[in-house]
């Protein structure tokens, strides 16, 4: 019996409200600030907690809205967010000097992805759904391994990281493959998650399907140059080989084990919960 019109401004107002929360561009300038600021493990509940909590409360109001009028409604407004997220992302990571603001950026791009998953419909409520579950576990453990680079280094500048896998052999590792693994690199999930957005996106929807891939893309060309040259090349001289402490390596390790373990099986309480999101979310 609710109103079309109430519903409609209430869910303006709650997609306004909660994405910036989520860090939807336009309202995202909060989120890049916080993150390069914040200690590492602060940074990395912020995006692999509070942006995921905060678009499933988005999600909850928007079933609502969905019973009230039309679907397309909210899925509009979804990719429109989506979309324009990715864009914003993309432009500002191509020339980021500091490494915790560019992965800042990066988690803008994965819930832009998302919020175009949810907008997408079908097979990209399942995959959206997901993906928010591989985004959480992979950031927090990119945030963590980027704190204990700053540990090392003493400065968040990309510039002023060279050989991260020559200081810090262990945590190179871990801080290339976390890389790959949010950007939808094979074997990780998050291709998969990202393969079947666009599947789902690209009959109804092709120019903001196509335009979004085109992006991600260049996003992924501008991260890696980023990413690589802190990761290779030679150490500065007054930088010590050697990890800090095992207590930094076992968390993001640990993390990065539950995201390759999840690439490859859901268990069946997770598909369980997936499949009665999915569900609810549809209905």
């Amino acid at each position: 019996n609710l109103s079309p019109l109430i519903a409609k401004i209430a869910f303006v107002f709650v997609l306004i409200g909660y994405g910036t929360k989520v860090g939807f561009a336009p309202m995202h300038t909060w989120l890049p600030d916080a993150h390069s600021k914040a200690p590492a493990p602060i940074s990395s509940l912020l995006s692999g907690v509070l942006l995921t909590v905060a678009f499933s409360v988005i999600l909850r109001f928007k079933v609502l809205t969905d019973m009230a009028i039309s679907v397309s409604f909210s899925q509009h407004l979804l990719l429109g967010f989506g979309l324009f997220s990715i864009i914003i992302a993309t432009l500002i990571i191509l020339t980021q000097k500091n490494y915790k603001r560019l992965i800042a950026y990066s988690s803008i791009e994965n819930m832009g992805v998302i919020a175009l998953g949810f907008g997408f419909g079908g097979l990209g409520v399942f995959a959206s759904f997901l993906h928010m579950i591989y985004n959480a576990f992979a950031k927090s453990a990119l945030f963590l391994t980027a704190g204990t680079i700053f540990l090392k280094y003493s400065s968040t500048k990309i510039a002023s990281v060279r050989g991260v896998l020559q200081a810090l052999p262990f945590t190179g590792v871990l801080f290339f493959a976390l890389f790959l693994a949010i950007s939808g690199i094979p074997p990780f999930g998050i291709f998969l998650t990202k393969l079947f957005i666009f599947s789902a996106g690209i009959d109804d929807h092709p120019l903001v399907a196509l335009t979004a891939l085109l992006f991600i893309t260049i996003l992924f060309v501008g991260f890696l140059k980023h990413i690589a040259g802190m990761t290779f090349g030679e150490k500065p001289d007054e930088v010590e080989r050697g990890e800090i402490h095992i207590w930094l390596i076992l968390p993001p390790l640990f993390l990065f084990l539950v995201v390759f373990f999840l690439s490859f099986f859901l268990p069946p309480f997770l598909r369980l919960l997936l499949d009665s999101a999915v569900l609810h979310y549809s209905l």
